[in-house]
């Protein structure tokens, strides 16, 4: 860790989210959520491609700092792929294990979207991986549940570390997160 600084959106009341326990052993952060507002802990804030460089300007998130989790359940990949001048060490995102590990789509940007409880949300584990690798990430694993990708900036990966593929990454859903099938029509983008 350098500055045991954290920023997490989509927490919702906090009591399960990434941050939570850093936030417990001590570290600042950032946490937003567009439903919740806590005072000091919370802020209540709709995430888009278009303001998210803005938010963490108005928090006064440093430019380099330890932790970023990002679980919006939708436009997840816009908003990462739009966050410019910050570098966090450590990435943590969502991905949407109802895509196979062999395709590279994300849902189709809408800043007002919000998620309806099915499997349209998000992008697939190959569409995150690609993305991170532009931005200087590499992914390291995902959780055994099928809801988080890790990422680490390519520079504190170990020379001798073998990063997984996306195949050997990948996890499926893992109850309780299955989500029923979208509606017909729902637009995907290929990435």
């Amino acid at each position: 860790t350098t500055n045991r600084y954290f920023v997490e959106f989509g927490v919702e009341d906090g009591k399960v989210c990434n941050s939570r326990r850093l936030r417990a052993l001590g570290w600042n952060g950032l946490q937003m959520d567009p439903k919740e507002d806590n005072g000091p802990l919370i802020k209540k804030e709709f995430i888009t491609a278009e303001n998210v460089n803005g938010l963490f300007k108005k928090y006064g998130v440093p430019p380099a700092f330890d932790l970023l989790s990002i679980d919006i359940d939708g436009n997840d990949y816009w908003v990462w792929k739009k966050i410019e001048g910050y570098a966090p060490r450590v990435l943590v995102i969502e991905y949407n294990a109802a895509i196979p590990p062999t395709e590279s789509r994300t849902v189709a940007y809408d800043p007002a979207l919000r998620w309806e409880g099915t499997d349209y949300f998000g992008a697939s584990l190959l569409a995150l991986r690609k993305l991170s690798a532009s931005k200087g990430y590499t992914l390291v694993c995902c959780d055994s549940r099928g809801v988080n990708a890790f990422f680490v900036q390519d520079e504190l990966v170990p020379g001798k570390f073998l990063p997984p593929s996306v195949e050997a990454a990948y996890r499926p859903f893992g109850p309780p997160h299955v989500a029923p099938p979208h509606a017909p029509g729902k637009p995907w983008v290929s990435v």
